[in-house]
């Protein structure tokens, strides 16, 4: 797997509710946004707590001599 990021928010206990939103961006070897999703929307209580876990899987895939671009 070339890339997998763990990561928790935690809600202050004392605090107003919160909304959250995961976004997934991808971007080129440019550095240009070629894809933008909203994947989650959710809400946290104080003292609540959500973990989230981004990973990019890569196969092989077989050529036909003609390169595709994504």
């Amino acid at each position: 797997m070339p890339l997998k990021v763990d990561g928790t928010i935690r809600h202050p206990a004392d605090g107003d509710a919160w909304e959250y939103t995961v976004v997934v961006v991808v971007r080129n070897g440019k550095g240009e946004e070629i894809r933008r999703q909203v994947v989650d929307v959710g809400a946290m209580q104080g003292g609540e707590e959500r973990g989230f876990t981004l990973a990019v899987e890569a196969t092989a895939v077989r050529t036909t001599g003609r390169r595709t671009r994504h």
